[in-house]
């Protein structure tokens, strides 16, 4: 990756709709070239896929909680995984060190929902400790993943 690549996906960072011609034109580069390069990002696996990024209280899920779980025995991981990876409502899920195992988001209609969610994970996945945080407010949301990407 060079500098117009990084360039690229500083713009497409902050604006996956960004046409080829309106990239063409911040960078001076062809929009022939540009998308070259934008395929070529995609198949080195640097963007990895253009999503849609909704506001859960217009959809209905406004509850945003944070959930850490300890999950008994290996065998039981790849069950849990299965089920955080077919339920929509759980949105992410990583792998973290120290006490517990796992730290999942879950979105939920109102407090009831979550409730029956986390009822749902606990008593069917193999988990044995969970700790729940329910976020108030959201203070900063940063979809893109990407590090300071210098020019």
């Amino acid at each position: 990756m060079d500098s117009i690549d990084a360039k690229i996906l500083k713009i497409l960072s902050k604006n996956a709709d960004a046409t080829a011609t309106s990239i063409s034109e911040s960078i001076n580069l062809s929009v022939p070239a540009i998308n070259k390069r934008i395929q070529k990002l995609k198949k080195d696996g640097m963007i990895r896929r253009f999503t849609v990024l909704t506001n859960g209280k217009h959809i209905g899920k406004p509850i945003m909680a944070f959930v850490l779980l300890v999950v008994k025995a290996s065998n039981q991981g790849e069950t849990f995984l299965d089920y955080v990876r077919g339920d929509d409502d759980i949105l992410e899920c990583f792998s973290v060190t120290g006490e517990y195992d796992y730290l999942i988001k879950v979105c939920a209609a109102d407090m009831e929902s979550l409730k029956n969610k986390l009822s749902q994970i606990k008593l069917h996945n193999g988990v044995v400790k969970s700790h729940t945080m329910i976020s108030l407010l959201e203070q900063k949301f940063s979809p893109t993943i990407l590090p300071t990407i210098t020019d």
